[in-house]
């Protein structure tokens, strides 16, 4: 008995063993095969010299049988696929025309193997029986006799089904357009250890260079649907820990002590970005761990709206500027201290002209219900707020990078263009994410508009792996671009493998704002509500930087902003790199203070015997006069930022306001700063912070509460449940 027939035989023994197959079996298929023949069907009949010797009939059944086995394979896994999705059990026809192109699967399928495997080929044909118009009976041509077989089918339309086992729920990933590429073509890739397109799941041993063609059959035929599922259980598990989301190493601040010169003074970079907390948001509301890199302040805080003074319209700033300090909840001996900046409002109509270029990743990994199609939902939310003076175009990006709108006007007839190229899109390809920006910003340069907005808005899940993808690159890239007047926001979608890290070091750099959207409900907030302050920026280059009085302050710390700090040498450099803030926007920064006497390290260095010169009697005592003039002062709060048409080479723009001592209470504290130390606080929290004091999610829920305020979004309380969600967890 050579190879084939040894496979042929395991096979019919592992069929017999989990389906009970005997002779009688056997018996039935003949008399439907003879049904066929009588009715003028295509099936080759058997051999009849052969019928009379009972050891060679048998033989022929059995390579008839695995052929026929293989072919109602074809058939049965897409009948699974279906009714594993739908509860209906009622029995409906397969539309032939799509059970034909199962089949043609199957047929390639089946030539390939041929390759490595001497076997007869197959052609199979599918028709729909008159006389039952529920069924599908398949009829297979071959010079050995196939097993023709209903198929029950639970009722549901069916768009190209794939016989496709690589996809992420172990069946196709040809489910409604799904595995497709930008330009509809069938994409072929392996995950882990189950091959794609391959219908005997033993074509990919061949391909790599496997002799041995007996395959265990329960690898082929599973017994049961168990096995099937057990096998997918495992093989997502090793996506996900092969594809796990990625956040940047952050490190908190410690407390510093206001000792000299430098450790006086604290500086870092303001920030509007709201990506953290929605992500954190999600992650919460799946009740799946939040990592603690994942975790960034800042970002949290500033998700909220406050009511915040308006800049004076006689002030000559773009934006007011309040600090305050009351009792820390969480360190009733420290005190903490509040900067908060709001941005001028502006009429909405009245806002500049806009050069708008989607860059949107269509490659395989936005094929998911939570980002491609979401993606597409949210941006219709964008358009609703443009109008005939701003244009879009549109440039996507998977395997290869490619401009699918060129620059249309926003007007009644250019909108239906836009939502027509955008319904157009679906994912597919591998992520070349760096060609794409390449293009879109050339794309953004060829349309500028002077005094316009010209911005780059980049929506993918941050899966970068083609071309330019190291996060130096790409950070260098939109820096350069920035410089010459084209700005970028980043959307960013999905989870499993999002590059958060990438995308935030990304609007860091290229003068712009990282959202993350998981629900349509997040996409009308970024995308129609805070619309005018994603795109509309009233400074950049934006920096704080806070002087300590060492008569008043023993030790500080800035909460959050870990990856914002500057030196403070920045402050005064023209051509550093900082924030961005837009229109409308606020964005709150706290730092928490222990009162009392900086150590003066300088003076233990000192020689007790040692005579001053009249150098250093000087400095003395203008130090004491200048100490004495603001003793009254905890701290001084200086800010720079440059207007939004200002080149690197210009000048900022400087302002500044102290902060007296005083010993509010924080239950007396404004509702606004409670409720943005409450998120704060629960950000600690979930760092696990080694400078929580007395915090918990209790106090959290306790200040959030009492801060909730106004709330005709709902965000506040959506705040307070996530909270409560916690504790549960607890």
């Amino acid at each position: 008995m050579d190879k084939d027939e040894q496979l042929i035989d395991s096979l019919l023994k592992e069929h017999a063993k989990s389906k009970g197959v005997d002779e009688k079996f056997l018996a039935e298929v003949e008399e439907k095969i003879n049904e066929s023949e009588r009715a003028g069907g295509n099936v080759i009949k058997l051999n009849e010299t052969k019928q009379n010797d009972e050891l060679a009939s048998q033989t022929d059944w059995k390579k008839g049988l695995s052929v026929g086995v293989a072919a109602c394979l074809a058939l049965s896994v897409a009948g699974t696929i279906i009714w594993s999705k739908n509860d209906n059990t009622q029995d409906v026809a397969l539309d032939s025309g799509s059970a034909g192109k199962q089949i043609e699967v199957a047929v390639i399928e089946a030539e390939e193997v041929d390759r490595y495997v001497a076997k007869p080929k197959v052609v199979n044909e599918v028709e729909r029986k008159p006389s039952s118009p529920s069924a599908v009976t398949a009829k297979v041509k071959s010079s050995v006799s196939p097993s023709p077989k209903h198929i029950p089918v639970p009722k549901q339309t069916i768009a190209e089904p794939s016989l496709d086992f690589a996809s992420e729920d172990g069946f196709g990933i040809g489910w409604g357009g799904a595995g497709k590429d930008a330009l509809g073509s069938r994409k072929k890739e392996t995950r882990g250890d189950v091959t794609g397109n391959t219908v005997f799941g033993r074509l990919s041993n061949a391909r790599n260079g496997e002799t041995d063609h007996a395959v265990e059959s329960k690898k082929l035929f599973p017994s049961k649907a168990t096995n099937i599922n057990e096998s997918l259980n495992r093989t997502r598990s090793r996506q996900e820990k092969a594809s796990a989301n990625k956040f940047g190493d952050l490190i908190e601040n410690s407390f510093t002590a206001p000792s000299d010169e430098e450790s006086r003074r604290s500086t870092f970079a303001i920030d509007v970005d709201t990506a953290s907390y929605a992500s954190i948001r999600r992650m919460i509301q799946n009740g799946t761990s939040v990592p603690a890199n994942a975790v960034r302040i800042e970002e949290m805080v500033n998700y909220f709206d406050y009511q915040y003074e308006q800049p004076k319209a006689d002030g000559g700033h773009p934006f007011a500027v309040q600090v305050d300090s009351v009792s820390c909840p969480w360190n009733a001996k420290n005190k903490l201290v509040r900067v908060a900046l709001q941005g001028k409002d502006i009429v909405r109509t009245e806002r500049p002209a806009t050069n708008l270029v989607f860059l949107l990743d269509v490659s395989g990994s936005m094929n998911a219900t939570d980002k491609l199609p979401l993606l597409k939902q949210s941006l219709n939310y964008l358009l609703e707020e443009m109008d005939e003076r701003d244009s879009v175009s549109m440039v996507v990006y998977a395997g290869a990078s490619g401009l699918v709108l060129p620059a249309t006007k926003a007007d009644a007839e250019g909108r239906v263009k836009i939502l027509k190229a955008m319904d157009n899109l679906s994912s597919g390809g591998s992520t070349a994410g760096g060609a794409g920006i390449k293009l879109a910003y050339k794309t953004a340069q060829e349309n500028f508009i002077k005094d316009g907005v010209n911005r780059v808005v980049l929506a993918t899940d941050g899966d970068f792996n083609v071309g330019i993808s190291g996060t130096a690159e790409l950070t260098k890239l939109v820096k350069e671009k920035a410089k010459k007047g084209v700005d970028i926001s980043v959307l960013g979608f999905g989870s499993g493998n999002l590059n958060d890290e990438m995308l935030e070091s990304i609007t860091n750099n290229g003068n712009g704002n990282y959202s993350y959207i998981d629900t349509l409900k997040e996409g009308r907030k970024v995308l129609l509500e805070d619309m005018t302050g994603t795109l509309v920026t009233i400074a950049k280059d934006v920096k704080i930087q806070v002087e300590f009085n060492p008569e008043q302050v023993k030790e500080y710390r800035l909460i959050g902003y870990a990856n914002r700090v500057l030196p403070n040498s920045a402050f005064l450099d023209k051509k550093a790199d900082a924030g961005e803030i837009g229109a409308g926007h606020n964005v709150t920064a706290f730092y928490e203070v222990v009162p009392g006497k900086a150590l003066d390290k300088s003076k233990l260095d000192e020689f007790r015997y040692a005579k001053k010169s009249k150098k250093d009697e000087i400095a003395e005592a203008t130090s004491d006069i200048a100490d004495a003039r603001h003793s009254d002062e905890l701290l001084f709060v200086k800010l720079a930022y440059k207007q939004p048409q200002a080149k690197i080479n210009d000048e900022s723009t400087y302002l500044s306001v102290p902060l007296k001592v005083g010993d509010k209470d924080w239950k007396q504290a404004d509702e606004d700063f409670k409720f943005a130390s409450s998120v704060a606080l629960f950000g600690m929290v979930l760092r696990d912070s080694d400078y929580l004091g007395n915090g918990n999610l209790e106090l959290v829920q306790q200040l959030a509460e009492s801060g909730k305020g106004p709330d005709g979004k709902g965000y506040r309380e959506e705040f307070i449940k996530i909270v409560k969600k916690m504790k549960d967890r607890e």
